[in-house]
């Protein structure tokens, strides 16, 4: 074939055929990437909602405390007696819950 062949031929292409390979795309790339990331998004506005005075948390910088204030922005953290640190809600990472024997598994 000649080069003009090709150019023919190629524009002579259907444009469907081009959508319908790539459709299958989209919806992986939303299943696997999107999705997911909308609800950790959730998750984390939840927690932000539900922080009250006595809960003990992980911020993103690592430190762990137990919150002795809230108000709506941020929350007061004592991470040591004595020493109280101001931070933002959406600095909290991750309530830290007691480890029970229960939740442990066994050794069998």
């Amino acid at each position: 074939m000649t080069t003009s062949a090709l150019v023919i031929a190629a524009k002579s292409q259907n444009p469907l055929g081009s959508i319908i390979l790539f459709l299958p795309l989209i919806v992986l790339f939303y299943v696997m990437l999107i999705r997911p990331q909308k609800a950790r998004q959730r998750q984390q506005v939840e927690l932000m909602k539900a922080l009250g005075v006595g809960d003990e948390v992980e911020t993103i910088a690592g430190i762990f405390g137990t919150v002795t204030r809230a108000d709506d922005d941020f929350i007061w953290l004592d991470i040591s007696p004595g020493t109280t640190v101001k931070m933002s809600r959406t600095a909290v990472r991750r309530k830290v819950y007691a480890d029970t024997d229960d939740e442990t598994p066994s050794e069998t």
